[in-house]
């Protein structure tokens, strides 16, 4: 029998040497160059996806949460955004043909507010200048003597009264129309040469001063209280007049960037206020509020995708609006309530758009809705890791430095650099990588110079850095503690001595957050004769996951085609997770589930001092795992709380060896050979291990075994 030998200390850990930190602390490092490490795929997509200005060349920039998409896609428009011309202003104004469908006005930028702004002052000015016209006396005489004629008249022919009255009528509102000529005419004439560029503008004011004439006595209320004349400023015919504004750009150098943090159609396309009147929602078009689509016209407009995935309505309105190349707003529709809506004038649209979000969510809406693939045809992924090499190693304590930096936050010495570097592998679950998760890192950055404020040091170190981690896990293991300590006071059976046929301590891993522990399991095994049906009782009551029935298949047809060849595979086996009675999903138990039925076939006890993960293939190849870290330390843990003996450890795949950055008390255990780890790369090996016998010898015991089972089923059916 090949003895297997467990795996050196030193591989427990990979720590980086100081020694390789040419710098003593942050202070010396030049951060001001530093660029997202690691992305330059990402990079160069998002810069040709901003660079073609075809139909449908919309970005999706894909990664886990927390790699940097949205502080990189930032950086890269906030450069080629001051390239760009600033776009123009965009108002509604009021549509006399048409009033419910309001005119769309483009302005350059910063001659919106100028207009807004000149027609609150015209209608100021001409409220009170109207007020002094029809209070002159004049206006009062003129209007006198036109009263005084016609009375005159209808006393001398009483027989055409109404004619009189209808000709008094005309000559006063002619007197009223020259009267006020002399006050809006140099008002509208003054605007229309400061906007004589723009006939929009033009227009609009010759409507404004043509519907004055028309709506007069509308304007000017007399109070027959007081006598006098009124003129309101709420008066409901001056909102005609009014400018609404819906993007200002006037402050804007270069294009628009606009986060969109919740989508929805209000948000993204426009809302459209209401006010009841007399029972009915009424609006105007002074109520039009823009979307985010407006403010990003001739820019950038940056959505998270799950955000707006979640939203139909919104991710409908986005598609029509890039299809059509402008934005739409319709009027509202309901069934309870029938309310006076608008359809205002489509605005142009020019706009590039930006989702952040996941792979799934891409692959979904890849999978699902063929105007995804038109409309988002430059998919820019996100790296989870880069090499940990020299070259990156530098970089990274660059980027540590620009956290510093950036935070304001006290220099960080070399000693807390190699700690966070570690911590990026472990972060990356392998030894040879670095982590990308650099929110992570800049909370580790955070939380590190907090620990050292704390102490009162002007330098933050190792120790702070390490203090940070140990209180991360703190502030979320009460799951972990409750569970270990259930294992301990025997409420849960975990055996971490002695030996038992057809039971094994598996490893899994359990999350709470963003914090995971290992979470050692107890897997028995018990067999009989039968049919070659092997029972899983975790997928037998429906809590297992598609992955788990499939180790559970894969398990059944290796045992079928590796013994019993040439004869009836008359077992009956099943398999239970003991003391487990949540959801359970993964491969990784594999390797320990076919031991445990190895141990039952062959009545052969496997020692309990061992925790076993791994999956397993059909041919009995050890496969890799995740989490292997945390199911480590999770059965250490156990065994260092019911004593240690010397003899225990874990079976691991031994391509996950390259995986492992454990913590240093288990690292401590193993260089004092009080704990162990044994790589392993087939079945062989781990049942060679598990029970300290060759696996030839258990294989025969089998074989031998699974003949009486057969021989047994065989007189028992006739």
């Amino acid at each position: 029998m090949k003895k297997q030998k467990p795996l050196n200390y030193k591989f427990f850990r990979q720590k980086l040497p100081v020694s390789q930190l040419p710098f003593e602390t942050t202070r010396e490092l030049k951060t001001s160059t530093i660029k997202f490490i690691g992305q330059e795929r990402a990079e160069e997509a998002i810069l040709f996806g901003i660079g073609v200005t075809h139909h449908g060349y919309n970005l999706y920039a894909m990664g886990p949460a927390g790699i940097g998409k949205r502080r990189l896609v930032k950086t890269l428009l906030t450069k080629q955004a001051q390239k760009c011309e600033t776009p123009s202003d965009w108002c509604y104004i009021y549509n006399f043909d048409l009033p419910e469908k309001p005119i769309a006005l483009e302005l350059p930028p910063g001659s919106g507010i100028m207009l807004q702004q000149d027609m609150n002052t015209f209608i100021s000015e001409i409220s009170s200048s109207l007020l002094t016209v029809f209070e002159s006396k004049a206006y009062r005489s003129h209007m006198k003597k036109i009263a005084k004629y016609f009375d005159t008249k209808r006393q001398k022919v009483t027989d055409d009264t109404p004619k009189f009255y209808k000709e008094q009528y005309e000559k006063e509102k002619k007197l009223k129309v020259a009267s006020i000529n002399t006050v809006v005419k140099p008002l509208i004439s003054k605007l229309k040469h400061k906007y004589a560029k723009f006939p929009g503008v033009i227009q609009f004011l010759s409507a404004v001063q043509n519907d004055i004439f028309d709506h007069i006595d509308d304007l000017i209320k007399h109070d027959e209280k007081t006598n006098l004349l009124t003129f309101s400023l709420e008066n409901p015919v001056l909102t005609k007049y009014k400018i609404n504004l819906l993007v200002d750009n006037s402050q804007l150098k270069g294009a628009p960037i606009v986060f969109e943090e919740a989508p929805s159609y209000s948000t993204l396309i426009c809302r459209i206020e209401h006010t009841s009147q007399l029972g009915l929602l009424a609006t105007n078009f002074t109520l039009i509020k823009s979307g985010s689509l407006h403010r990003a016209n001739g820019g950038y407009l940056i959505i998270q995708a799950r955000k707006l995935k979640k939203n139909s309505e919104a991710w409908e309105a986005l598609k029509s609006a890039l299809y059509a190349k402008e934005i739409i707003i319709k009027p509202i529709d309901s069934d309870s309530i029938k309310p006076i809506s608008l359809e205002p004038m489509p605005i142009p649209l020019n706009v590039k758009v930006i989702l952040l979000g996941d792979r799934n969510t891409y692959y979904n809406l890849s999978q699902e809705d063929p105007d995804f693939r038109e409309l988002f045809k430059v998919a820019a992924d996100f790296d989870d890791q880069i090499d940990r090499d020299k070259k990156n190693i530098q970089s990274y304590a660059r980027l540590i430095g620009s956290l510093v930096e950036r935070n304001k936050l006290q220099p960080f010495h070399a000693t807390a650099i190699a700690e966070i570097i570690d911590y990026s592998s472990r972060l990356a679950e392998d030894v040879e990588k670095l982590s990308t998760h650099i929110r992570e890192i800049e909370d580790l950055v955070i939380e590190s110079n907090y620990w050292a404020e704390q102490a009162r040091k002007k330098i933050v170190k190792g120790e702070h850095v390490k203090q940070a981690i140990d209180a991360q896990i703190h502030r979320m293991d009460r799951a972990r503690d409750l569970y270990y300590e259930d294992i301990y006071r025997d409420f849960i059976k975990i055996d971490t001595t002695g030996e038992c046929v057809g039971q094994i301590n598996c490893l899994s891993v359990r999350r709470v957050g963003n914090f995971a522990y290992g979470h050692p399991t107890r897997v028995t095994a018990t067999i009989r004769v039968g049919q070659g049906k092997v029972i899983d009782i975790q997928r037998e009551i429906k809590l297992s996951g598609p992955m788990h029935n499939k180790a559970g298949l894969i398990i059944s047809n290796f045992l079928a085609s590796r013994f019993s060849v040439n004869q009836p595979f008359s077992l009956h086996a099943s398999l239970a997770f003991e003391q487990i009675y949540v959801w359970t999903d993964g491969d990784s138990a594999s390797v320990g589930e076919l031991c445990a039925l190895l141990s039952a076939l062959a009545d052969i006890p496997i020692y309990q001092f061992f925790a076993v993960t791994g999956s397993i293939d059909q041919h009995g190849c050890v496969q890799a795992v995740g989490g292997i870290n945390e199911k480590v330390e999770g059965f250490f843990d156990v065994c260092k709380a019911k004593g240690l003996d010397g003899k225990q450890g874990v079976l691991i795949p031994q391509v996950n060896v390259k995986n492992l950055m454990l913590r240093e008390d288990v690292q401590a255990a193993a260089k004092e050979e009080q704990f162990f780890i044994y790589p392993i790369e087939t079945i062989d090996d781990a049942i060679s291990l598990l029970t300290g016998l060759d696996a030839s010898i258990i294989y025969s015991k089998i074989e031998n075994r699974l003949k009486l089972f057969a021989k047994s089923r065989k007189k028992n059916t006739k």
